[in-house]
C-alpha cells in the first residue's frame, strides 16, 4: 500500500509540473489605463498539503490591506466580458506603484500565482489614492473560486493571506432578481437626516424599487434605527465601509482644499463596486448620493420610464439624469408647519424652488446604467462602457437635491417653481408617517392638505 501511495504521489507531482509548465499567461489586456504591472508572465503553482485548504482565510471586512504594499482590496468579480478574467475592485496609492501578483484558489487543482494588471481610474481629484481594477488571468486548468494579492511571485506566506470570494461566476442576461437597484454611495460622520432618508426609501418603494444598497461608515443614532428597519424589511442592503480604519478619507472634493488620502470617503470605488455587485442581480442600477432623489416627471413609476427610454434608445447602456439643486436657503412651502411635523432632517416636500439651469453653467448628472455594459464609472459620467450614452430631458425625469445654494443671492422670484415631487405626495406622506410612528420617532400629524390646498 505504501508503494501505491508513493506512486500516486509521484503521478500527482509530475502532473502538477506538467500543468505549470504548460501554462502561458499574457497580462497585456485591452485596457487603456494600465499604469503598472509585472513584466513577468511566469506562473507559479502552490501545491498545499490538502487542496481543500485553499483558502485558509477569507477576508471578513469590506476593505482588506495588501500585505507589503499601501494598496487595499475591496471585492472580486469574474468578468465574463473579458474572457473570464477576475477583476479585483481596489484602492491603490498612485505615488507608490509596484508589481502585484494574483494568488488564485483553483477548484480541484493547486493554487496559482499569476501576474496582475493594475488599471487605475483616470479621475482622482488630486488625492494619492485612486479607484482601481486589478485584473487576474487564470492559468490553464484553474477554475478560480478565491483570490488574494501578493507583492512577490515567490512569497512564502501567499496562502496565509485573507482571500476574497470571487463573485459573479455565473453569467446571466435575463430573469434578474431585481428590475432596478439604487446604489446610494456612502454614509459617514454623524449623519442623522431621518426625515429625508425615510422619504427617499418610501418614495423609491412607490416607484417600484425593491432593493437599495448603502455603504455605511457611520451615522447618527436615530438613523441607525431606520437603517435596521429597512434592512430587516429586505429593501435595504447595508455594506460596511470601514475605510477610516485604513485611510484618512476626505469629506469633500479637491485635494488642494481638503486634507485626506482619497476623495469623498472613497465614493468612486463604491460606485464601481456597486455596479459589479449588482451586475447579475439587477437589470438596471441607479448611481446616486444619499441626499439625491430620482423623480420621474412623465411617468408614475420607474418600470414604464425605463421601458420607454430603452425602447427609444435600444443601443443605450447609460442614461444621464440631470441634477437640479433646490437651495436649502430658499423659502419653503409650509413655513408655519415645517418645524412641527417632521422628524430630524430635511423634509423634501417643503422644497419647491430650484435653481435655473444657466446656459454656460456646469451640468451635473447621475446615471441609470445597464451594469453588464459598464466597465468603469466616474462621479458624473461613465468613463468606459459598451453601447450608447443618452441624456434624458428634465421633463421626463430629474435628480432632486436639497443643498446650500451655489449662489447666495437667489430670490424666490429668480428660482424656478417645481412641484414635481408633490405629484406623489398623497401616497408618500402616509407611508412615511407610518414608518416614523412604528420606529417611535416623534413627529406631529402630517399637514399635507395644507400644502396642496
Amino acid at each position: 500500500m505504501a508503494d501505491v501511495h508513493q506512486t500516486r504521489s509521484q503521478i500527482w507531482k509530475v502532473g502538477l509540473i506538467i500543468l505549470c509548465l504548460s501554462v502561458t499567461v499574457s497580462v497585456t489586456l485591452s485596457y487603456p489605463l494600465v499604469t503598472f504591472r509585472s513584466n513577468s508572465t511566469e506562473v507559479r503553482c502552490l501545491p498545499p498539503p490538502d487542496l481543500s485548504t485553499c483558502p485558509l482565510h477569507t477576508a471578513n471586512e469590506t476593505v482588506t490591506p495588501v500585505k507589503g504594499s499601501m494598496h487595499l482590496m475591496v471585492s472580486a468579480y469574474q468578468d465574463h466580458r473579458k474572457g473570464g478574467a477576475t477583476r479585483i475592485v481596489a484602492m491603490v496609492n498612485r505615488d507608490r506603484p509596484m508589481s502585484l501578483y494574483c494568488v488564485l484558489c483553483c477548484s480541484g487543482h493547486a493554487p496559482q500565482v499569476v501576474p496582475a494588471a493594475v488599471v487605475t481610474h483616470s479621475v482622482h481629484y488630486g488625492y494619492p489614492y485612486v479607484a482601481a481594477d486589478i485584473l487576474c488571468r487564470e492559468g490553464l486548468g484553474c477554475n478560480a473560486t478565491h483570490v488574494t494579492l501578493s507583492t512577490s511571485l515567490y512569497s512564502q506566506d501567499a496562502l496565509n493571506r485573507p482571500f476574497l470570494s470571487i463573485q459573479n461566476r455565473e453569467r446571466r442576461e435575463e430573469d434578474f432578481p431585481f428590475y432596478l437597484t439604487v446604489c446610494m454611495s456612502s454614509m459617514f460622520g454623524d449623519y442623522n437626516n431621518v426625515q429625508q432618508f425615510v422619504q427617499t426609501m418610501e418614495f423609491y418603494k412607490l416607484l417600484g424599487v425593491r432593493r437599495v444598497v448603502l455603504y455605511l461608515t457611520s451615522c447618527g443614532p436615530d438613523l441607525e434605527k431606520v437603517l435596521k428597519h429597512y434592512a430587516e424589511e429586505g429593501t435595504l442592503e447595508v455594506i460596511g465601509w470601514p475605510i477610516n480604519h485604513f485611510l484618512k478619507p476626505s469629506t469633500g472634493w479637491e485635494a488642494q482644499e481638503l486634507e485626506g488620502d482619497i476623495h469623498l470617503n472613497g465614493q468612486l470605488t463604491i460606485m464601481n463596486e456597486c455596479i459589479y455587485r449588482n451586475m447579475y442581480r439587477s437589470r438596471y442600477v441607479l448611481l446616486a448620493d444619499v441626499d439625491q432623489l430620482l423623480v420621474p416627471v412623465s411617468h408614475s413609476s420607474l418600470l414604464p420610464l425605463m421601458e420607454d427610454l430603452q425602447g427609444q434608445h435600444p443601443d443605450a447602456a447609460v442614461f444621464l439624469m440631470e441634477t437640479h439643486l433646490f437651495p436649502a436657503t430658499a423659502g419653503t412651502a409650509t413655513p408655519d408647519h415645517s418645524a412641527q411635523r417632521r422628524a430630524p432632517g430635511v423634509d423634501l416636500l417643503d422644497y419647491i424652488y430650484r435653481e435655473p439651469v444657466l446656459e454656460d453653467a456646469f451640468r451635473s448628472y447621475k446615471m441609470v446604467v445597464n451594469p453588464r455594459l459598464v466597465l468603469q464609472t466616474a462621479m458624473f459620467e461613465v468613463t468606459q462602457n459598451y453601447g450608447d450614452t443618452v441624456r434624458v430631458p428634465s421633463d421626463v425625469c430629474k435628480i432632486m437635491q436639497v443643498k446650500k445654494a451655489q449662489r447666495e443671492s437667489w430670490t424666490n422670484e429668480q428660482l424656478v417653481l417645481d412641484r414635481s415631487l408633490w405629484e406623489f405626495g398623497d401616497d408618500l406622506v402616509p407611508t412615511v408617517d407610518k414608518v416614523l410612528q412604528k420606529l417611535g420617532i416623534q413627529t406631529s400629524p402630517w399637514e399635507w392638505e395644507t400644502l396642496v390646498g
